[in-house]
C-alpha cells in the first residue's frame, strides 16, 4: 500500500532523520545524486525564482534508508 509523501523543507528533515543527516549531508545526497529529484527530493520553487527551494519526502527517504546498501 503506497502512502502519500510527506514533503519538509531540508532543516525540517534534518531534525526528524536524525542522527547522520544534517543540512549539509543532505544537500550532499541532492547534489550528487544519490538522492534521485522526484523521488526522495523536489524543487518546489515558483516559475522564475533564481533559487532552489528543496523539499525531502521523508516517506521515500525512510523506504531508501531500510533498503540494503548494494541494492539502492
Amino acid at each position: 500500500m503506497k502512502t502519500s509523501p510527506q514533503l519538509v523543507t531540508i532543516s525540517e528533515a534534518s531534525r526528524l532523520l536524525g542522527s547522520g543527516y544534517s543540512r549539509r549531508s543532505i544537500l550532499r545526497r541532492v547534489d550528487s545524486g544519490e538522492w534521485r529529484e522526484g523521488f526522495e527530493w523536489i524543487d518546489d520553487r515558483r516559475a522564475g525564482a533564481a533559487n532552489r527551494q528543496i523539499k525531502i519526502n521523508l516517506t521515500a527517504v525512510n523506504e531508501w534508508r531500510v533498503k540494503p546498501a548494494a541494492k539502492r
